[in-house]
């Protein structure tokens, strides 16, 4: 009579799919390999390494290797957890709707930063979102700066209504209102004129660029929320034709480029009359945000 086969542990699965995501390219793949098991485990990243000789359940290793088939053929870490972590807090993700990156980060300190200091202006600030995705910009803005009332706007049914969802994760549900439509058109009249901020990060891929994106990327980001037209420019011009009526005078714009976009985003904001024009890097010292005030009447 032969022995059973023995299961396969914590220890050794963790091993053994850090190989397979690594030769598939991933670039943290034991990172990955720890955090899938984790979600088939339900327990958090670091308790495996006090459950290293855990054997797992049947049920338990077709899920993982579920996990892993489908993070092995590109589809997204976040997407397959079905959350990500941004800004120290967490949010759903879901297939369809743009997965939030972590240089945005970066777009939401600079923007967090021009609303905190106390200003008589802004007991009560209003910030508009356009694009707004998975709520990541919007839901955070609204967390760190008290009082402030963000208006997020997506042409994306799911991705407003995932927005929703993360701003009552989130605790501010309150305070973030969602919109479907194309960018200013689904916006309440009564906003003219009184939007302290317009913060967006647009779609910025150069059409051709597109198809050699990272596959999780290329097959998983609905294209709406990354072409940027031939140039990349298209949305930033739509952005800036359209934003007058709504900023105050002296209004914040914030808005996340591509490394190589600063001077020609600048150039597209300074023609609608904006001032105060400003690019700022991201952690890995690449141009990432462009900043610019209103005009004055």
């Amino acid at each position: 009579m032969t022995s059973a086969k023995p299961l396969k542990t914590v220890r050794e699965l963790i091993l053994a799919t850090t190989e397979y995501l690594a030769g598939k390219g991933v670039e943290s793949a034991r990172l990955e390999a720890e955090r899938l098991l984790a979600d088939v485990l339900g327990i958090a990243r670091l308790e495996l390494y006090f459950q290293f000789d855990r054997p797992l359940l049947n049920a338990e290793l077709e899920r993982f290797r579920d996990h892993v088939r489908r993070r092995g053929a590109g589809e997204p870490l976040q997407t397959i957890l079905g959350e990500t972590e941004f800004y120290s807090r967490v949010f759903k993700v879901r297939p369809g709707v743009f997965i939030p990156r972590p240089e945005t980060e970066r777009l939401v300190e600079i923007a967090v930063g021009l609303l905190a200091p106390p200003d008589h202006r802004l007991l009560s600030p209003v910030a508009v979102e356009i694009g707004c995705g998975s709520g990541i910009i919007g839901v955070c803005l609204a967390a760190e700066v008290p009082q402030l009332v963000v208006e997020a706007v997506d042409i994306n049914p799911a991705a407003v209504e995932l927005t929703r969802h993360n701003a009552h994760l989130n605790g501010v549900g309150g305070r973030v209102h969602t919109h479907q439509g194309s960018r200013f058109d689904p916006l309440p009249a009564h906003l003219r004129g009184q939007v302290d901020m317009l913060v967006s990060n647009p779609p910025y891929v150069r059409t051709d660029e597109i198809a050699e994106l990272q596959t999780e990327v290329r097959d998983h980001d609905p294209h709406t929320a990354l072409d940027g037209g031939r140039d990349g420019l298209d949305f930033y011009r739509a952005l800036a034709h359209g934003m007058g009526p709504w900023l105050r005078p002296g209004g914040w714009i914030v808005l996340e480029i591509g490394a190589d976009q600063g001077e020609a985003v600048t150039e597209i904001m300074t023609a609608s009359g904006a001032r105060d024009l400003s690019v700022h890097q991201d952690y890995a010292g690449r141009d990432r945000v462009v900043t610019a005030r209103a005009a004055t009447a």
